[in-house]
């Protein structure tokens, strides 16, 4: 059970306690029951859901994941005023911190003006919740607003502290902002433990061209995880910037990079992609992903129940395996070496549509080994590099003299699949629709 926490609206105390859990009250087993299987409902896409939601929400009106999901589950339903319940909840209880960033991440996606306008006054009734802030400062980046972030966290360094967890915050902030030099004074001196300094030390002499003090912040982060996938992104573009050798280790030619059909005929792969594009529901690009003019779908495709989902998810598992199979000649000591020996299970899946003019940043996945983009329907008349996937360009804040070394035109019916560490985007299209799955492995 996920209680919501009560807070008194006048309290500055960071203390949260938990609501009395009254759901399963003299019969615990039957609410639990009752619980999974309306969240189960909702995952699988029954349009039972929301009333069973509704149902179980009657006798657990605390219980935080039922309220989000319900308010998700109304929200792509039309529902008047689908919010309500989670923001009658935020009136009582301000720090309920997965319920703010819920809200926010929620009314971005449906269209609403002012996302942060309830976090924003929690933390005016709270301005000492190191939680609200956190979450704040977080939502600010997700929405790319770097540079309001950086000052928030210089303002929080003030007031509480020069604590080196809160330097290296806002100094992430701060190189997003393009402020890489105040980044890398902010960077400089802090204690070699804290967790990411290796990373943000990379990324950050990466964007002022400092490649070999890129190099030794990435050797020893990778001494620390050598299967991170952040630093292997980076270690990618500084290898490849720097023809290093280690970047034919990481990257072998014409191995980890394909492009297959999925051999799904005509007729089925057109009711496919109507059963993908049904599910897109919301109005925006959620907070933090990558696309911009499209919709991402919410939740996890794999669970569906359309049986053209279904099917479509044994065909990846096939396609999966035989990827798995040409990894045996790898390193022993290669990231992707252990899914030579098991087939790769697919960890999260999602729906992406994109509209004219629509594309992808570069960006990466980090729920897997194994990054994925089927496309389903693809613009015609595409002109030479209009929509195209691209790996290996580098995010926009690194702004090294290489672009991808791998360009992928769109085919419909057609999987690519490389490894996660890999930075991807897309190039513009003019006339839409692009619709396309994609999933993590491991």
């Amino acid at each position: 059970m996920t209680n919501v926490p009560r807070a008194k609206a006048s309290s500055t105390s960071s203390k949260t306690r938990s609501a009395p859990d009254v759901s399963g009250e003299g019969h615990p087993s039957k609410t639990g029951s009752s619980k999974e299987n309306a969240l189960s409902a909702y995952r699988r896409g029954d349009p039972n859901a929301l009333t069973l939601l509704e149902r179980v929400l009657r006798d657990s009106p605390n219980d935080g994941e039922l309220l989000v999901n319900y308010a998700a589950a109304a929200a792509a339903s039309g529902a008047t005023d689908p919010f309500s319940r989670i923001e009658s909840i935020l009136v009582q209880s301000p720090d309920w911190i997965d319920g703010q960033k819920a809200l926010a991440r929620l009314k971005t996606e449906f269209g609403l003006a002012k996302p942060l306008n309830t976090l924003e006054q929690a933390i005016e009734l709270l301005p000492d919740h190191p939680g609200l802030w956190i979450a704040y400062i977080g939502l600010l980046g997700a929405g790319d607003q770097h540079e309001m972030a950086a000052e928030k966290v210089a303002g929080l360094r003030k007031r509480i502290g020069d604590l080196p967890a809160l330097r290296l915050l806002e100094a992430r902030h701060s190189g997003f902002a393009g402020q890489c030099d105040h980044a890398q004074m902010l960077l400089e001196g802090l204690p070699e433990n804290i967790p990411e300094l290796h990373y943000e030390l990379a990324r950050n002499s990466l964007r002022l061209g400092r490649l070999d003090q890129a190099a030794e912040a990435l050797d020893a982060g990778l001494s620390k995880n050598p299967n991170d996938v952040g630093m292997l992104a980076l270690a990618e573009l500084c290898w490849r910037a720097t023809k290093s050798v280690s970047h034919r280790w990481l990257l072998p030619d014409d191995l980890l990079v394909v492009q297959v059909p999925l051999n799904l005929g005509e007729t089925q792969l057109d009711n496919l992609a109507l059963a993908i594009a049904a599910l897109h529901t919301t109005h925006s690009a959620p907070l933090g992903q990558s696309l911009v003019g499209g919709t991402q779908t919410r939740g996890d495709l794999r669970w569906r129940q359309e049986p053209e989902i279904v099917d479509l998810f044994a065909a990846l598992e096939g396609e999966l395996r035989t990827y798995a199979s040409r990894l045996h000649s790898l390193d022993e000591k290669h990231p992707l070496k252990p899914l030579a020996s098991r087939a790769p299970r697919i960890t999260a899946s999602w729906s992406i549509l994109l509209e004219s003019e629509g594309f992808h940043v570069s960006h990466l996945h980090n729920s897997g080994l194994i990054s994925s983009a089927l496309h389903l329907q693809v613009p015609k008349n595409l002109a030479d590099g209009e929509g195209m996937l691209e790996l290996g360009r580098p995010p926009s804040d690194i702004p090294l003299s290489i672009g991808p070394f791998a360009q992928f035109r769109p085919l419909p019916g057609h999987l690519v699949l490389f490894p996660s560490f890999v930075y991807h985007g897309t190039s513009k299209f003019h006339e839409g629709p692009r619709l396309t799955v994609a999933f993590d492995a491991a």
